[in-house]
């Protein structure tokens, strides 16, 4: 049984309910990266939104196909094989390996498709005959082929635009062979080596736009559900694809638009001049994955997202934070009973977890709101902690944890071991605080000889001292153990 979703959607700026076409199945196409570079933080912002959509409407009962495209022609691979003097087959295949593997890094799941646009020439030569055989295209004798905008008496009802102010606020400049200003390519004539290939218009290779039609028609069909990508796409890039695939196909593209919000780093735009362009793979020596991870989906989908090193620094204290709840948890749990007992925390039982966490999810896919209630959860865990030994005490941690565990493998969170991870969470923090671990077991032992000779106060400074510096003693039977302090 699937579970009723709603979506606001970029075309009419309203929520509406997904009604699949084809029911209990949902048919999705994200664009994804010109593979001209290696990765960057914005580039896993998007993939890690459309992601956890995927895995959303799978764990709510869909079945998906989900389509995620690799730009591998385009101008910007031809300049870059051409700067660094190799070919852009060569470039765009290294960039494509690099992608994949630091996707996978950051937890994202390969699509059901990932097509590039090298391996789908037949089908845009075919897609662009059609339109030229309707009149929707025109090729001019320099052998390049451009779509009539105006043939489209709705164009621009995605980006909200009318082609008629378009026009009249820009210049009147010579468009060479186009008809009209607005016009775009939907095949260029070209001749570079290894990016171009014959077509009845002659050697060249195909405009940005016409790629994912292609793509989409392919692997989804002419109609499908949803459509997305990042805001910066909503023009030209997708008002364009609409456009030629309703031309082309006389049927509706997408049902459902969604475009998730730009990323800046320290309020600024990435840029390799401002030395804040961010690699996925840079950001992944420091920080670990889910850490990246927490840090977006802390935020809608389509909210612009600020990151900064604090972003960074805190969302790794609050993992600590939840994994070392999940040991505890974890340990409590060992003693369950196998029969079911009472559940010990008040508003928090497994159902209403999951419960919350599909209200939140199947409202636009709010992550915002679905990490805010995981957040109550932990927080309230805490107090089971300190609870006297019970049955019922172990059966709750148990059923918690299981919760936690099944509403984070949509998110791609909380995963992993918890002493593994606790172990990488604190030792990769510590050069945030400045301070080493070895600093820290020297500070234990001094307080533990402190102790010893009942010299408390002594004892009281050390640990206070490290306090300061972010880091909390905490004495168990087991012995005296460190962690980062967190405060929610």
């Amino acid at each position: 049984m699937t579970r009723p979703i709603h979506i606001i959607s970029s075309l009419t700026g309203k929520k509406e309910q997904l009604v699949p076409i084809h029911p209990g199945e949902v048919r999705m196409y994200a664009c994804g990266v010109t593979v001209y570079d290696l990765c960057h933080l914005g580039h896993a912002m998007q993939a890690v939104f459309f992601d956890v959509m995927r895995r959303y409407l799978e764990y709510a009962g869909y079945k998906v196909t989900y389509v995620r495209n690799y730009t591998d022609v385009d101008d910007k691979i031809i300049n870059r094989a051409a700067e660094t003097k190799i070919s852009p087959r060569k470039l765009a295949q290294d960039m494509v390996v690099a992608a994949d593997e630091d996707l996978l890094n950051v937890g994202v799941a390969p699509a059901s498709h990932e097509p590039r646009v090298s391996q789908m020439i037949p089908e845009i030569i075919a897609m662009v005959q059609t339109l030229i055989d309707k009149k929707a295209a025109y090729v001019t004798p320099a052998g390049d082929v451009y779509y009539r905008v105006r043939a489209k008496a709705d164009y621009g009802k995605l980006s909200k635009r009318n082609p008629d102010e378009m026009r009249s606020g820009t210049r009147e400049v010579f468009q060479g062979e186009k008809e009209d200003s607005l016009d775009f390519a939907l095949w260029k004539r070209d001749s570079v080596p290894e990016a171009t290939w014959p077509s009845p218009w002659g050697q060249g290779r195909p405009g940005w736009h016409i790629e994912c039609s292609a793509m989409s028609k392919k692997f989804l069909g002419v109609s499908f559900d949803i459509h997305g990508g990042g805001r910066d796409l909503i023009f030209p890039h997708h008002e364009n694809e609409i456009a030629q695939s309703e031309s082309a196909n006389d049927a509706p593209f997408a049902t459902i638009w969604v475009h998730t919000g730009l990323l800046t780093i320290d309020k600024q735009k990435m840029s390799k001049s401002l030395g804040n362009h961010l690699l996925i793979r840079d950001v992944l020596k420091i920080w670990p994955a889910e850490v990246l991870r927490l840090g977006f989906l802390e935020h809608h989908y389509s909210s612009a997202i600020d990151f900064s090193k604090q972003v960074f620094f805190n969302c790794h204290k609050r993992l600590l934070y939840y994994y070392e709840t999940l040991e505890a948890l974890d340990e409590i749990a060992s003693k369950a009973p196998a029969s079911e007992k009472e559940t010990l925390l008040d508003g928090f039982t497994p159902e209403s977890i999951v419960e919350n966490f599909h209200r939140a999810m199947s409202d636009d896919f709010h992550t915002a709101t679905a990490i805010a209630d995981i957040n109550r959860v932990f927080k309230k865990s805490r107090d089971l902690l300190v609870q006297k030994k019970s049955d019922a005490k172990a059966w709750t941690a148990k059923t918690i944890a299981r919760s936690l565990r099944e509403v984070g493998k949509v998110l791609t969170l909380f995963q992993e071991d918890p002493r593994t991870m606790l172990g990488t969470l604190k030792t990769t923090l510590l050069p945030e605080l400045n301070i080493t671990k070895e600093e820290i077991e020297q500070a234990m032992t001094e307080r533990q000889t402190a102790r010893k000779e009942k010299n408390f106060a002594r004892s009281d400074e050390i640990r206070a001292t490290l306090a300061k510096r972010g880091i909390e003693l905490r004495d168990t039977p087991q012995g005296t153990v460190w962690t980062v302090l967190y405060q929610e």
